[in-house]
């Protein structure tokens, strides 16, 4: 009893220091402007992890050679939380502990928490303690304390922590060393040594695997040896840390941690904390918890309405600009537009699904909020016409049949409107801007997605704009006249041109000043589209969540037709998840900073052919990449180049007889050409301009899955690297894609 009341308190502690590790990441200054909470999960895409084979119940190898136990399912739970991928090496202890203290591997599942590992691994937050125990056979009579292994000798897994801790401890002179606890326990057996130091749990259950019934544990207590259980990763390795430190937060709040130690321990005695406890934790935790976080929203805060106030400032200052700042300014901010836009058309703040009778079949928080409802109760099974969509902007009845999203269902094709009135739950309405695509499963249209936001300001801020313009065009001609006339006075005094130049001067100081503050502007508008970006994918896991939760649980309980609804929803939940990705990547390729060193790129084609291939792939393609000269460039975004374009070449080349991918190169006087040809599906060559544009593509889902972002980031990484990029393609001919990059950055 007295354990598992200490497992309890032990759990509930950890989950506790979780929570105040993500309250202080939610308490950050954008939190508190753009509600921005995000991991970057760019590095880690696809970790290694190790595995021991044998240290039951936390690590197996199952009946089939699959890596199992308590330790890998938690772990590859928190992965997926965190949205990691995950491939596991298995092999001795002290074999992968090495592999991560050497950086081969990334992480490990089940590793305790000792001084000496602290100096080389980086640790999670504990999941798990477990306390150490002395075993030997059942006739020895000569062991009742630590202090009787003096002169014995025991036998210790290398490098486990029951070897860290024994010579911690001085127990005996006398220590062997084995590669498994599984060799440990049959040296012990046959006589070999007089006692095996290991984790309790641990060993009673190799014991019964290895089906040796002479052996058991001593009640002797080992205080020292009661350690906390984390996952662990290469000191330094604080981004992987971070996410790993997500994820166990969320396996452990959703009680997926709970249904996994169930499973492999079977049900814990539960047991009601004392008065006693219940204060102890809120004086330690909880009380503290809630001044710290006090404390840091009012200092947050402060900055906050520094922040805003200088914002404030810039903006007024803003109204003074003349007419060559104004055109500056126009310039950028349609670049700027066209990004947000892009972005915009493709994602959106509310989104909801229906079917082909126009009833809900999905709604996400934002659309919820936007709507003015509570709950998705109130709008799930009802039409969405006739509750949102049934008033024109002139107060008129909206007939289904001037609908652009019941047209667009009946055509089967996409449908935009920017200039339309949605109306909320309580009566009141708002200018909105929506996009609607049709669901297509088997050729036929099953219904639609929707995306939707609110407009009204963005109508109101076009207003603002045409008003300021003419305040300046005003401005400008008022200028103007006064130029005219300094000019004329120039031709009678010299003097008057020297206050001319004076005045210009002035003036260019001051269009240099705008142009910083616009510069920062922008900048600070490339950070909201992060944040847009970023906060879509959390409705997009809970939708696919949420379906595999229906899938499970309510799988007995739904039709045929059902099922297959939710699937639909799950897919795209899972295609609208990558194409949020590849936003984020491209993103990231606008912002990186360049790091220019020598790329090999025929060791970074090979490498990345071997990343991109699945082992069925590197067996049935013919890979030949001939002389590709090193060049001047960025290792992290040459990278991608290579792993996108090879991965076209896969992907395309997958439903083809012959299967052949050839890697080439030109060197001139001033630049390298790089060309990778396949034996794939190829194109229209008067479609190749589109190529490589966002969202543009030449194939149908059925045929090749993908989002049209890669071949954009791809000219993208180039073009900043002062290149060009051109394909070539005939129709089931295969396909050529070049990219040259200059010899000097």
């Amino acid at each position: 009893m007295s354990a598992n009341k200490d497992n309890l308190q032990f759990r509930i502690i950890t989950l506790a220091l979780l929570m105040v590790a993500h309250l202080i990441a939610f308490s950050s200054p954008d939190t508190l402007v753009a509600h921005n909470y995000s991991i970057s999960y760019s590095t880690f895409d696809t970790i290694l992890i190790g595995s021991e084979p044998d240290y039951p119940p936390y690590c197996i190898v199952d009946e089939d050679g699959q890596p199992d136990g308590f330790s890998i399912e938690l772990f590859m739970a928190a992965a997926k939380a965190a949205g990691l991928q995950v491939k596991i090496k298995i092999g001795i202890w002290e074999v992968i502990k090495n592999e991560l203290a050497d950086g081969k591997i990334d992480a490990l599942p089940l590793v305790g928490r000792t001084p000496e590992r602290e100096e080389i691994f980086g640790f999670t937050l504990p999941y798990l303690k477990l306390h150490g125990a002395v075993f030997v056979r059942k006739d020895t009579k000569d062991i009742h304390s630590l202090r009787d292994l003096t002169e014995k000798k025991l036998i210790i897994m290398k490098g486990d922590n029951a070897d860290e801790y024994a010579r911690r401890m001085n127990l005996s002179e006398d220590i062997i060393n084995t590669n498994t606890f599984e060799e440990a326990f049959q040296m012990l057996a046959n006589g070999e040594g007089d006692a095996v130091i290991t984790q309790r749990i641990m060993g009673l259950r190799l014991l019964e695997n290895m089906e040796i019934s002479t052996i058991k544990p001593l009640d002797i207590q080992l205080p020292e040896f009661r350690q906390d259980f984390c996952f662990a990763v290469k000191k330094g390795n604080q981004k992987l840390l971070n996410q790993l430190n997500e994820g166990l937060s969320v396996v452990i709040a959703n009680d997926t941690y709970q249904q996994i130690y169930f499973k492999w321990f079977g049900p814990a005695i539960k047991e009601e904390l004392s008065t006693e406890d219940i204060v102890r934790i809120a004086l330690f935790i909880f009380f503290p918890l809630v001044i710290i976080l006090v404390v840091l929203w009012v200092l947050l805060l402060r900055k906050e309405v520094k922040r805003r106030t200088r914002r404030l400032r810039n903006e007024i200052t803003n109204h003074k600009n003349t007419w060559h700042e104004l055109t500056l300014k126009q310039e950028k901010l349609a670049a700027s537009e066209d990004q947000i836009r892009l972005l915009l058309d493709s994602t959106a703040e509310g989104i909801y699904g229906i079917d082909e009778n126009g009833d809900c079949t999905l709604i996400n928080k934002s659309a919820i909020q936007i709507l003015g409802y509570e709950s998705d109760t109130e709008i799930i099974g009802k039409n969405m016409h006739n509750q949102i969509h049934h008033t024109k902007v002139d107060g008129s009845p909206y007939p289904k049949n001037e609908c652009a999203i019941y047209n667009s269902l009946i055509q089967g094709r996409g449908a935009h409107v920017d200039d339309e009135v949605l109306w909320k739950k309580d009566g009141s309405n708002f200018q909105a801007e929506y996009y609607s695509y049709p669901i297509q499963q088997h050729e036929k249209v099953v219904g639609a997605v929707v995306t939707f936001w609110d407009i009204t300001e963005k109508k109101r801020t076009e207003k603002e704009l045409i008003k300021l313009t003419e305040e300046l065009e005003l401005t400008v001609k008022k200028r103007t006249a006064e130029l005219n006339e300094k000019v004329l006075k120039l031709d009678k005094s010299q003097q008057a041109m020297l206050f001319m130049v004076e005045d210009l001067n002035r003036i260019t100081a001051e269009l240099k000043n705008e142009r910083r503050k616009l510069e920062l502007s922008n900048k600070e508008l490339e950070a909201f589209t992060y944040s847009v970006s970023h906060d879509l994918r959390a409705p997009m896991r809970a939708i696919n969540g949420f379906s595999n939760f229906l899938l499970e649980d309510y799988a007995d309980k739904l039709d045929q037709e059902g099922r297959r609804y939710l699937d639909t929803i799950k897919k795209n939940a899972i295609k609208m998840d990558k194409l949020i990705t590849d936003l984020l990547s491209l993103s990231r390729v606008t912002k990186a900073d360049l790091v220019y060193t020598t790329v090999d790129m025929e060791q970074m084609a090979t490498r990345a052919f071997e990343d991109m291939a699945t082992t069925n792939e590197k067996q049935d393609f013919n890979l030949k990449i001939i002389n590709l000269p090193s060049i001047k460039g960025d290792v992290t975004l040459l990278t991608q180049v290579w792993q996108n374009l090879i991965g076209n070449a896969l992907k395309y080349s997958s439903n083809s007889i012959e299967k052949n991918i050839e890697i080439t190169a030109t060197d001139s006087k001033n630049e390298v050409v790089y060309k990778i040809s396949d034996s794939g599906a190829g194109f229209n060559e008067k479609y190749k301009d589109k190529l490589f544009g966002m969202f543009q593509r030449l194939h149908r889902d059925n045929e090749f899955e993908g989002t049209g972002v890669g071949l954009a980031i791809v000219k993208r990484i180039i073009i900043r690297h002062g290149g060009r990029v051109w394909a070539e393609g005939e129709v089931g001919q295969g396909a050529r894609f070049y990219f040259a990059l200059p010899k000097q950055s």
